[in-house]
């Protein structure tokens, strides 16, 4: 309701009694916070609710970077406002709900860094238990995308499927590429392969561009994974596309698109594949939301000049009216 000229009236003539309550003597002190708050936030889409849900946080070093100084990053970050290295980088899963499902996209990396490990209870911080997830969609299978998908060897989602491109699954669960990786990669093999043995059948795979899930089409963004994708709730500039590991360190990639991160399994194609996503983003001012974007992630993607981009975050949705 729009705030008028009596409503105003009305607050002045209440000001006397708030002023009489201000005078009261003051309780005692609450101890001070030692936790952040739950972490979650709702947003509507459409005929669905997509709601944002922090798993924890990585502290990456600026020397993973390639295609920037050590001198251009700590610059950026300092115009930023943002830390020196190592910066703080959000890992975020979002949940869709929508009249057919309840849909997890990205499940965090509980025990897989530390730090992260919130997914669960920021879930039901939210009223979502797990169980009440019939869906989850996998952008890549990265530790700290799958690493909340298994709790003590079961299912944390024991009654969701799990959709996951087939080059992904393919690549990840592939004996010879384990073989052939070195040897502190196999481990990524090995987390991989072990979540989805755990959902077994109920491991679905898709290819190319379309609907997975009625509301939610599938987008192949490949290069930071040899199937890594995003998905995209609802259409045009109403729409979100959750785009995944599209940025690590956002105020640096996001301001040169060519700055790529150690653990791209195709560095060319994965900057490729940013410079397009942010252009396209930029240009169709589709709304995006990112895995390592600061929490929430959501928000537009912004021209800044040739080949240069920022992040606007989203503005707070305060009704869903």
């Amino acid at each position: 309701m729009p705030v008028s000229r009596r409503h105003f009236v009305a607050g002045a003539l209440a000001a006397p009694v708030m002023v009489r309550f201000a005078t009261l003597p003051a309780a005692a002190k609450a101890p001070m916070p030692t936790t952040q708050v739950a972490a979650y936030q709702q947003i509507t889409v459409g005929d669905a609710v997509v709601t944002a849900i922090s798993d924890g946080f990585l502290d990456l070093d600026v020397a993973l970077l390639s295609n920037v100084t050590a001198d251009e990053a700590a610059e950026i970050l300092r115009n930023e406002f943002r830390g020196p290295s190592p910066v703080k980088t959000g890992v975020n899963a979002y949940v869709v709900n929508t009249p057919e499902r309840t849909v997890l996209i990205d499940a965090g990396g509980a025990g897989a860094f530390p730090n992260l490990g919130g997914l669960v209870a920021n879930l039901e911080a939210g009223g979502i238990a797990p169980d009440a997830i019939d869906a989850v969609l996998m952008t890549h299978l990265h530790p700290d995308h799958i690493g909340g998908l298994v709790t003590d060897g079961k299912p944390t989602f024991p009654n969701a499927d799990v959709h996951v491109h087939k080059t992904e699954l393919e690549f990840w669960t592939s004996a010879a590429n384990r073989d052939g990786a070195p040897e502190g990669a196999k481990g990524f093999f090995d987390g991989a392969k072990a979540a989805m043995d755990a959902y077994g059948d109920r491991v679905k795979t898709f290819e190319g561009d379309g609907k997975v899930l009625p509301g939610i089409a599938a987008r192949e963004l490949f290069g930071h994974t040899p199937g890594h994708c995003g998905f995209l709730v609802g259409e045009g500039e109403e729409g979100l596309l959750i785009w995944g590991d599209i940025v690590h360190v956002g105020p640096i990639q996001f301001a040169k698109p060519e700055v790529g991160i150690s653990f791209d399994a195709q560095p060319d194609k994965a900057i490729e594949t940013r410079k397009a996503i942010l252009k396209e983003a930029s240009a169709n001012r589709t709304r995006i939301a990112g895995m390592h974007i600061a929490f929430p992630g959501v928000g537009h993607v912004v021209a800044a000049g040739e080949g240069s981009y920022a992040f606007e975050p989203a503005a707070w949705q305060y009704d869903f009216g």
